[in-house]
């Protein structure tokens, strides 16, 4: 719970209108926001999911690369981080750098 109180102070007063990535619109599903994130997104501007404890988006993200034509496990990557989850995404990570991969 401090950890998303804190990153929201953080991102409230480090970033120019901090505000409005905190304050997102509440109609929105969790789809449209992901949709929403890749138009703001580029090829030198990522994207990292810092999620709350029940949250869970990975169907929609999954639905979001396939429609984008990309393969989980082949040109698109997907860890959750745990416990010795740091080398599978750090080989994630350089197989995505070196193909180009989401």
């Amino acid at each position: 719970d401090r950890m998303t109180s804190s990153l929201k102070n953080f991102i409230r007063s480090t970033l120019p209108d901090g505000d409005a990535y905190i304050e997102c619109d509440s109609t929105l599903n969790s789809l449209e926001i992901l949709e929403s994130s890749l138009t703001d997104s580029t090829p030198k501007t990522p994207i990292y999911f810092i999620l709350s404890a029940g949250s869970n988006v990975v169907a929609d993200l999954d639905r979001k690369a396939s429609a984008n034509g990309l393969e989980k496990g082949v040109s698109y990557h997907n860890v959750s981080m745990g416990q010795g989850q740091d080398v599978v995404a750090m080989s994630c990570l350089e197989t995505a750098h070196r193909n180009g991969h989401w």
